[in-house]
């Protein structure tokens, strides 16, 4: 495994691999890497090189604590992907925003306005102008990204088709624990006994699908869900049911739809979703 701190070295490597004939599969994470993370490169197709960047992208963050308390774990994140059989890290030494150059007006799908677009401004900016950048370098014949962020998703299929129509995105499923609580590198951030409350977000999305199954009213779903939530210390910022391809608010057709969630416990955002 080979690890570059600076785009003029990851650029000459990715080079060298297209120089040689190798198929390349991009798996871009912010680091603090779990088992989520494994199985993201679990799925990157075997005849292709894996090349892993490890960046937390200041562009994305809205909130100045969250993006200096973002969990970092450098050395350990380099272990677990030579473990995972990455060819090459890319791990820049410090902020590449200014390396970015972009269109001065850039228009966003509008399901980028909806459920985190909506709270978290300009976040989904950061990320279409950070993926882009990697993209722009690596121009990958595979990308990897997992449905938990499953606006994220959406936001770079649309990049991909848009700039990149060569590149095959690979969706992977949440990966969850033994609990089905959705894996997450800010779960590191919550007291243990936090930690242990957060199995009743899976929970209560699997009761409220059931229920709507059923053909229960989702106003009285969700409503019975926040405050079922919150006397268990978890504040819900939002909790709707989507579309699934525009990200449209969607309460009588179930069909191509799910359940979307952010919530904060102690202090930390957590997001998770499930498909109806």
């Amino acid at each position: 495994m080979q690890i570059v701190y600076n785009t003029e070295s990851f650029s000459d490597k990715i080079r060298e691999y297209k120089t040689r004939g190798n198929k390349i599969t991009l798996i871009p994470t912010m680091g603090n890497l779990h088992q989520g993370h494994r199985v993201l490169f679990s799925k990157a197709p075997n005849s292709s090189i894996k090349v892993a960047t490890i960046y937390v992208n200041p562009l994305q963050f809205n909130n100045i604590d969250d993006y200096q308390n973002y969990p970092k774990s450098l050395q350990t994140d380099l272990e677990v992907c030579r473990q995972n059989n990455i060819s090459l890290v890319y791990a820049p030494d410090g902020d590449v925003s200014d390396e970015i150059v972009t269109e001065k007006s850039i228009d966003l799908p509008k399901f980028t306005r909806y459920l985190c677009g909506k709270k978290r401004e300009g976040h989904f900016l950061g990320v279409f102008k950070v993926v882009k950048y990697l993209f722009s370098i690596v121009n990958p014949d595979f990308a990897c990204f997992g449905k938990k962020d499953y606006q994220q998703l959406l936001l770079i299929k649309y990049l991909a088709s848009t700039y990149f129509p060569k590149t095959n995105i690979i969706d992977v499923e949440t990966v969850r624990d033994s609990n089905n609580i959705a894996l997450s590198s800010r779960l590191t951030r919550l007291s243990k006994e936090s930690y242990g409350s957060t199995f009743r977000i899976y929970e209560t999305l699997q009761n409220m699908k059931q229920e709507l199954l059923k053909g229960t009213s989702f106003d009285k779903l969700k409503k019975e869900s926040i405050e079922y939530l919150k006397s268990n210390d978890i504040h819900v910022e939002y909790l709707d049911v989507r579309s699934l391809i525009t990200l449209e608010e969607e309460t009588d057709k179930l069909k191509s739809c799910g359940i979307f969630i952010a919530c904060h416990i102690d202090g930390v955002r957590l997001i998770d979703n499930i498909e109806i």
